[in-house]
């Protein structure tokens, strides 16, 4: 705890918003001015939120608002911003087969595929890069400091996931500097305290994929446990893989010493990566291995509440430009190692009053890594699960955060803010904060309006890493936002509505980018990239119908930066427009089918491998669909993706698989 009296530590928060709001008042007031859509919008979205309720009488007495979760601590609070829940019977009836395919689904996030089933894909939020995304396992943040292209690298089955939480927009008071454009936390404790689930699914391109899990144990102690196989032999040349997961969480439950939470995990994966990272090399390859073990721990004493945990999590990549080598150029030295190795610790304290909840907390990282192409010049060291190859390079990094967050609940009102700041030896001292304010007009409307800054460091790619078609910049500065966000959340009996407008403000964005002329891509700090997007989410459950439910999501984006006097790679190449439609339905019996429809507009360009002329990237809708035989025993299921076999791609010319179909079978026993 701060050795701060409680009168002297209210005044301290007090402080901090007056700060945030007066630093940030002429700036947004200005925003207001000047951006007439958002004005628009905003109106827009306030009358029809009075419209929606005015008929509404609520005899209702309000209390202090308290979120009841029954042993599911949320990664953010849902009071004062959109917490987006992805539930596992979402999972089980939609016909994504990975982790990106299933946030696919999700307003304002943007999921960009290199390969199948969850081989490689970049998770960027409203507009943001892929690195700028904070991805947490059960709370534990797992985040490569190597490269955003490996945050999915997450040692599970799609079926071992309960449930998936998305906060879109900053969240880096409370979640750390990665959090700069949301975060995502991937969730696998269950309530069930014994089960056995086996499954098996084969379909097109040879894929072939199995997978067993179970719980054991009672409310005190208990072991969910998973191991899972998939391979594949491409849907073109080279982009066959193999993937291998082994998963276990152990959870014990004490009297009197708390909540004790134990991860082990470890992934293997290799696969085809045809000009995953450049046209240029169709026959790159790409083998990873993935190590994780995280303890958390929690404790409730009276009014307090005690967080800790400690992680280690290591990866490493073997990178080949030419797949063992075959057909490589003279220039061709070898392939690329790295190992990366990220230990960290946290810990947090909390104390509930009638003043509200206060929170401290710190949290240390370090982040090393191993490379022949990324750091320092070191000593030789011999790469582990490789024969006569040395490591040559390394950079260290470590991160020290301290934090102070506060909310309270007051009659209607909701009220949460704090603040952060990060120290590193490389990049110094970095101080970020914010505030969330909520008004509920009864107990099923809300609106409720944000303001929160945030950084993020480059990441070990960013400053280090050469290639034939890459050169790094070793003076990369962090990149800074600070976002306004306006929206509202209706919940009722049969449907629900989420919407929001906001405006993030964005300096030093870093991007690789490429000059006319030039054959390599270059990393730099954009001076500003502003972001103005919505996000709408509609949502109707039937009852005693032939539909069960009905989900319509669309988001728009635009940032004030454009890519015309060179390419972008990642942070101007954005979604425009994306709508998704979900459709729910019983068919007969124990029969149902779920439907996806999505309409994709990404903006910016790219250089046609052909031709060498910039190519503007074109809209496009996809049509996936998943017909389900569900039974107390077992499940069999069908799935048709890109049934209108269309062609696209989310990376340049990088092309994705046309019209393919799985079918399985999964074995529940309790």
């Amino acid at each position: 705890m701060l050795p701060l009296r409680t009168k002297n530590y209210y005044y301290f928060i007090f402080i901090i918003a007056v700060e945030v709001g007066l630093s940030h008042f002429n700036r947004f007031y200005f925003l207001f001015k000047m951006k007439k859509n958002l004005a628009i919008y905003s109106f827009f979205l306030l009358s029809c939120f009075q419209l929606l309720t005015a008929q509404e009488k609520n005899d209702s007495i309000y209390l202090s608002a308290v979120e009841v979760n029954a042993n599911r601590t949320k990664i953010y609070s849902e009071l004062g911003r959109v917490l987006t829940v992805v539930n596992q019977e979402q999972i089980t009836r939609s016909a994504a087969r990975s982790l990106d395919e299933l946030l696919d689904y999700v307003s304002g996030l943007d999921v960009r595929q290199r390969g199948a089933n969850g081989v490689q894909a970049d998770i960027s939020v409203r507009g943001g890069s892929f690195d700028q995304v904070l991805v947490l396992l059960n709370g534990v943040n797992i985040t490569d400091p190597q490269t955003g292209h490996y945050n999915l690298d997450i040692p599970l089955n799609l079926s071992d996931v309960t449930r998936i939480e998305i906060l879109q927009g900053s969240s880096a008071r409370v979640l750390g500097p990665n959090a700069f454009s949301g975060a995502i936390n991937i969730v696998t404790e269950s309530l069930e305290s014994k089960t056995v689930n086996a499954e098996l699914v084969g379909g097109s391109f040879g894929y072939f994929a199995q997978a067993v899990s179970g719980n054991f144990g009672n409310d005190r102690f208990h072991t969910f446990a998973s191991v899972s196989h998939q391979s594949s032999d491409g849907y073109m040349p080279n982009t066959d893989f193999n993937m291998f997961n082994a998963f276990s969480q152990s959870i014990i439950k004490t009297a009197h010493a708390g909540k004790f939470d134990l991860q082990l995990a470890v992934q293997q994966k290799s696969f085809g990566a045809n000009s995953f990272y450049s046209l240029d090399y169709p026959n790159q390859f790409e083998h990873t291995k993935t190590f994780l073990t995280a303890l958390s721990w929690t404790l409730s004493k009276g009014k307090m509440t005690y967080a800790a945990q400690a992680y280690w999590r290591q990866h490493h990549d073997r990178f080949e430009l030419f797949r063992d080598s075959r057909g490589a150029a003279s220039w061709y030295k070898g392939h690329n190692y790295h190992l990366t190795d990220v230990t960290g610790g946290k810990a947090s304290a909390a104390y509930q009053s009638s003043w509200g909840k206060s929170t401290v907390g710190v949290d240390i990282r370090n982040e090393h890594i191993y490379s022949n192409v990324l750091g320092a010049s070191m000593d030789s060291l011999a790469v582990p699960f490789e024969k006569n190859v040395f490591f040559t390079r390394e950079a260290n990094r470590s991160l020290f955060t301290a934090f102070v967050d506060h909310s309270i609940a007051l009659n209607h009102w909701y009220i949460s803010l704090g603040a952060a700041s990060t120290q590193s030896e490389d990049f110094g001292q970095n101080t970020y904060g914010g505030i969330d304010l909520a008004y509920a007009f009864n107990d099923e409307a809300r609106v409720f309006l944000s303001a929160n800054s945030a950084i993020r460091l480059p990441t070990f790619t960013d400053l280090y890493y050469k290639s034939a078609t890459q050169i790094s910049n070793p003076d990369l500065q962090p990149e800074k936002s600070t976002t306004l966000e306006l929206g509202t959340k209706i919940q009722q009996v049969h449907w629900k509505l989420d919407a929001s407008v906001y405006y993030r403000v964005g300096k030093n964005i870093i991007d690789w980018v490429k000059v006319p002329d030039s054959v390599k891509w270059e990393s730099r700090n954009l001076t500003s990239v502003n972001a103005l997007g919505t996000d709408l989410t509609f949502e109707y459950s039937f009852k005693k119908s032939f539909f069960d439910k009905i989900s319509v999501s669309y988001s728009y984006l635009h940032l004030d930066k454009s890519a015309d006097e060179y390419d972008s790679k990642y942070a101007l190449d954005y979604l425009k427009h994306k709508v998704v439609l979900t459709v729910n339905h019983r068919i007969w019996n124990k029969l149902s089918a779920s439907w996806k429809a999505s309409y994709f507009d990404r903006a910016g360009n790219y250089s046609d491998l052909t031709s060498q002329q910039k190519v503007d990237y074109t809209p496009c809708f996809l049509l996936d669909g998943r017909l389900l035989w569900s039974q107390k025993r077992f499940d069999i299921f069908a799935d048709v993706n890109n049934i209108l076999n269309k062609s696209y791609a989310d990376f340049g010319g990088l092309a994705q698989p046309g019209v393919n179909a799985n079918v399985g079978f999964r074995l529940k026993l309790n």
